[in-house]
């Protein structure tokens, strides 16, 4: 009997601490993803497309920096090296573009498809987010549409003299929709869609860096596109515009300092939760 007694109490104990454990296991948070530190370079399968894709460094969180209309990662080899050193950096190539082979399927595609594609990129990759998205001229609209869609992936935004949603129907005739990139047509209108008219970032941390003095843009399209580059900086309550006033339209080419201190003050923002300064 007191053995039976002795066996009773003993199950009734651990039976308690088993509950005990799974219920503290049902209110912990859930773990985090570790970030990544190993170099990934190479071509990966994802989205329905094969892109080339280069992340190197360590840190979280992870910057992904997206190339203008034609251009590849070659774009950006003078802010690189510095953005790796600080974090963890991913570059990669759209398809038929650099190191990426010519896109699979319809060769028509939009901002949206790309951003979708650019995410299934980084899932392949083994990249965690949330990212640091930065983007120069077309891209631009690339991260508009990601955003839309995947705030929550977002950490941070740097809108690198970046091209708005709508510039196909109220800028410069050479302008209008389609564009073209890599063997494929870029439907200008399915992108502007893809953006959800906005999107709106909430406190999204957000720097608009735009070429040159807006004070001596004297032409009409000057005036457009710095209006639209003000509009653009509004899309955060946590933003910056910032001038990059000795740069062309390149200006990770021009002034490669001036981008490399924008992700650094979206770095510290998004590591603090202060507010950019």
């Amino acid at each position: 009997m007191t053995y039976l007694l002795y066996v009773n109490l003993t199950w009734q104990l651990i039976r308690g601490a088993v509950i005990a454990m799974l219920a503290l296991a049902t209110l912990a948070p859930p773990a985090q993803a570790a970030p990544a530190t190993d170099p990934v370079i190479e071509v990966l399968a994802a989205g329905g497309q094969r892109q080339w894709i280069s992340c190197e460094g360590t840190g979280a969180p992870t910057v992904v920096i997206s190339s203008g209309l034609g251009a590849d990662s070659r774009m950006w080899s003078k802010v690189l090296p510095k953005l790796r050193d600080m974090t963890r950096t991913c570059s990669y190539d759209r398809p038929g573009l650099g190191n990426s082979p010519a896109r699979i399927g319809p060769k028509t595609t939009d901002a949206g498809e790309h951003a979708e594609e650019l995410r299934a990129l980084l899932t392949a990759a083994g990249e965690p987010g949330p990212f640091i998205l930065v983007g120069h001229s077309y891209a631009g609209m690339i991260l508009r549409a990601f955003a839309n869609k995947h705030l929550d992936d977002v950490a941070g935004v740097l809108l690198l003299d970046a091209v708005y949603p709508g510039i196909h129907k109220n800028f410069l005739p050479s302008y209008r929709s389609p564009w073209h990139e890599g063997g494929t047509s870029i439907d200008m209108s399915a992108s502007a869609a893809a953006t959800g008219a906005g999107p709106h970032l909430g406190a999204t941390p957000l720097v608009v860096l735009t070429a040159g003095e807006p004070g001596n843009g004297t032409s009409w399209a000057d005036r457009r596109w710095n209006a639209e580059q003000v509009k653009a900086a509004r899309l955060s309550t946590n933003s910056l515009h910032l001038i990059a006033e000795n740069a062309g339209h390149i200006v990770q080419r021009d002034q490669p300092r001036i981008v490399i201190n924008a992700v650094r003050k979206l770095l510290a923002a998004a590591r603090t939760g202060d507010p950019l300064t």
